[in-house]
C-alpha cells in the first residue's frame, strides 16, 4: 500500500541531497563568488536546519564562503560555515553547497553539525569527509525511476523531492543517498509518496543498488 501524498507543492529547494555533475572542469580561481549563488546556498542551510527535529533559530552566516573548483563549467561549487541556536544551545555547522547555472534553483547541500564536543561525553570517531566529487542524484533518482516502473508498470507523473535529499558516507567506498518523490501508480488512483535509497561508490559515481518503500 502507497502513502497518499500531501496537497503541498513540491519544494525545489536542497537541501544532499543537487549535488555536482559527473564531468570534470576546473572553476578560474579569478572569477568573483555570485552573490545570487551565496544566498542560494544559504537559503538552503537555513532550510535544512529549521527543517531537523528541534526548529533552529538565530541561524548566521560566519564570513564569505569559498568557492573552490567545480567538476562542471555549468556548477558552482561553495564552501562556508555559521551558526544556530538549537535544542541544547549554540552550535556550528558547515556546508559544501553546489548550484548548477543552467537552474539556479537547483541547489545540492551537503550540511555538517561541527559543534565540538567534549571528549569526556562522546568517544572520538574516525569521521569521513563527504565526497561529492563524482556523485549525481540524477543517476541514483534514474534507477529510483526504473524501480518505480517495475513496481507499478502503468505508473506515471514521477516527480523526486530535491529539498529531501540526504547524503551520508560512512567509508571511503560505500555511500548513500536517500530521498522522497510523489507518482501516480496507475491512472485514477491518487498520487502516492515514496521513498527511495541508492548505495552509492564515492569514487567513481555508480549506483549499487535502490530500495524503494512506501
Amino acid at each position: 500500500m502507497c502513502r497518499p501524498s500531501p496537497l503541498l507543492p513540491i519544494a525545489m529547494i536542497l537541501a544532499l541531497s543537487g549535488m555536482l555533475p559527473g564531468a570534470s572542469a576546473q572553476t578560474s580561481p579569478t572569477r568573483p563568488i555570485d552573490p545570487e549563488a551565496v544566498a542560494l546556498c544559504e537559503r538552503a542551510a537555513r532550510q535544512s536546519l529549521t527543517s531537523r527535529s528541534a526548529p533552529a533559530a538565530d541561524v548566521r552566516f560566519v564570513g564569505t564562503p569559498r568557492e573552490e573548483p567545480a567538476t562542471s563549467s555549468d556548477s558552482r561549487l561553495l564552501r562556508g560555515a555559521g551558526t544556530w541556536r538549537g535544542d541544547g544551545g549554540q552550535r556550528r555547522f558547515s556546508y559544501s553547497c553546489s548550484v548548477d547555472v543552467r537552474a539556479p534553483d537547483t541547489v545540492g547541500l551537503v550540511l555538517r553539525d561541527t559543534t565540538p564536543t567534549p571528549v569526556d561525553v562522546q568517544p572520538m570517531r574516525r569521521t569521513i569527509e563527504p565526497d561529492l566529487s563524482h556523485v549525481s542524484p540524477t543517476a541514483c533518482e534514474s534507477s529510483a525511476a526504473a524501480a518505480l516502473k517495475k513496481r507499478w508498470p502503468r505508473v506515471s507523473e514521477i516527480s523526486f523531492d530535491s529539498g529531501s535529499r540526504r547524503f551520508s558516507q560512512e567509508s571511503t567506498d560505500r555511500a548513500e543517498l536517500r530521498g522522497q518523490g510523489r507518482a501516480l501508480p496507475e491512472a485514477g488512483s491518487p498520487l502516492c509518496l515514496f521513498e527511495f535509497g541508492c548505495e552509492i561508490d564515492p569514487r567513481d559515481g555508480r549506483v549499487l543498488g535502490t530500495q524503494i518503500s512506501g
